[in-house]
């Protein structure tokens, strides 16, 4: 398997920056994506394929749109009528479920070298995405495993608002186009004040 290496190295140096905040108001960070591999299929038997190979994975089937499904540290996005973004955490937990699978039946295209996920996490999460993207951040409107496909700078970014108290949100996007999405990112944080983490 090709060696990763991260989209914003070089990029990503932990600190704080920005307006004088209190810790953990604001965290940036780039998370280690795993294993990100895309189901696609036919439209005459998508369903038919698909929900059994989903229910093999630990999933309850093939989802719905605006709500990301999660087995164990797995996590299923139903992106199109006839395609699901699976996301594992490594690519040896892929590996292990993918043995057998049809490809003619339910063809997979492993993405994990062509996306980056950068994680907006803290209280001032909600303010600061709510800058970027158009939309309602709220706790009723965007809750626990919503996600949404939109576009940040022009760029195709796909918004998932993970299952914890305090906000934390992942963009997945290009990594041909990180740096540029980090860089706006960092600029509309930086009148909260801000925490990176981790390293790209």
């Amino acid at each position: 398997m090709l060696e990763f290496r991260s989209a914003l190295d070089g990029h990503l140096s932990p600190g704080h920056f920005g307006a004088a905040a209190e810790p953990g108001k604001l965290i940036l960070s780039e998370r280690p994506l795993g294993a990100l591999v895309q189901v696609g299929g036919w439209r005459d038997s998508f369903e038919s394929v698909a929900a059994p190979l989903l229910q093999r994975f630990g999933f309850a089937g093939t989802g719905g749109f605006a709500m990301a499904q999660t087995a164990g540290e797995a996590i299923a996005f139903r992106t199109a009528p006839e395609r699901i973004l699976l996301n594992f955490p490594s690519p040896a937990a892929w590996e292990a479920v993918a043995a057998g699978i049809d490809q003619a039946a339910t063809p997979t295209l492993d993405l994990s070298h062509a996306r980056t996920v950068v994680r907006v996490s803290g209280p001032a999460a909600a303010g600061l995405l709510a800058r970027l993207l158009p939309i309602d951040f709220d706790d009723a409107a965007f809750g626990p495993d919503r996600f949404v496909q939109s576009t940040l700078h022009s760029v195709g970014v796909l918004v998932h608002r993970r299952a914890r108290s305090a906000p934390c949100v992942d963009l997945y996007m290009p990594s041909s186009f990180a740096v540029t999405v980090w860089e706006m990112v960092t600029h509309n944080a930086a009148s909260f004040g801000y925490q990176v983490s981790g390293a790209g």
